[in-house]
């Protein structure tokens, strides 16, 4: 497939195939590297290569703010794999046409296995909750998830004073700036929204004063009886 840009796009069914091929081209060269350094010294290559890239792995995954793999240690074993791959393929290079059939015979096995695998199947797709672009990062929450922060949002809708809703308000910002996961910043886009309406609906002066400032910090000295004019 051709995208609009003139890029060339390959099918999720192509990527998979393509997967699978190097798969087992790669599994091939590992047994061929085997073979080349002998199973002690392979072990010992594996063991090193596994024992330093674990920890690195591990520190970019809880560094890092979006990283493409969640463990650790599959990284590391694909690392020390490759190393020993390397010189397992150049020793099916070696080999000339020999090599070539084996390195292709064992994609052809990988590709159809690949094939075989019962999750083989086209994904359904999920569907996706809209969300507010001033909240930015928010996820689809659970059934459970939302009852129950419908049981929460439902306990703001009683008739708390201004000065209660302020304090919700300040502590929706301390939530957010202590690094609040998905689910929490969902909930605090609807309850800042209610408090929002709420804030416009009982002093709309004072919430035109405040957001005219930005909207920043406690919203109390706008919107109470006794904030300055």
């Amino acid at each position: 497939m051709t995208s609009e840009s003139g890029e060339m796009h390959l099918s999720p069914r192509a990527q998979r195939t393509a997967t699978a091929a190097g798969a087992g081209i790669g599994t091939a060269g590992l047994l061929a590297g085997v073979l080349l350094l002998g199973p002690l010294a392979a072990t010992i290559l594996l063991a090193v290569v596994f024992t330093l890239a674990w920890p690195l792995a591990a520190v970019v995954l809880h560094i890092a703010d979006e990283v493409p793999y969640r463990s650790p240690v599959l990284v590391a074993a694909a690392s020390a794999g490759g190393v020993l791959c390397v010189p397992g393929m150049v020793k099916l290079l070696s080999w000339g046409a020999v090599g070539l059939v084996i390195a292709l015979f064992a994609a052809g096995v990988f590709v159809l296995i690949d094939l075989a695998l019962p999750g083989n199947r086209r994904p359904r797709r999920r569907r996706r909750r809209r969300q507010k672009a001033q909240y930015g990062g928010l996820v689809a929450l659970s059934g459970s998830d939302e009852l129950e922060d419908e049981k929460l949002i439902a306990s703001l809708k009683c008739p708390l004073s201004i000065e209660e809703l302020c304090s919700v308000w300040g502590e929706t910002t301390t939530t957010l700036a202590q690094g609040a996961g998905p689910r929490d910043r969902q909930a605090v886009a609807e309850v800042r929204r209610i408090c929002l309406d709420e804030f416009e609906r009982r002093n709309p002066d004072g919430f035109q004063r405040w957001i005219e400032a930005g909207a920043s910090g406690d919203p109390s000295s706008y919107l109470l009886p006794n904030s300055n004019e």
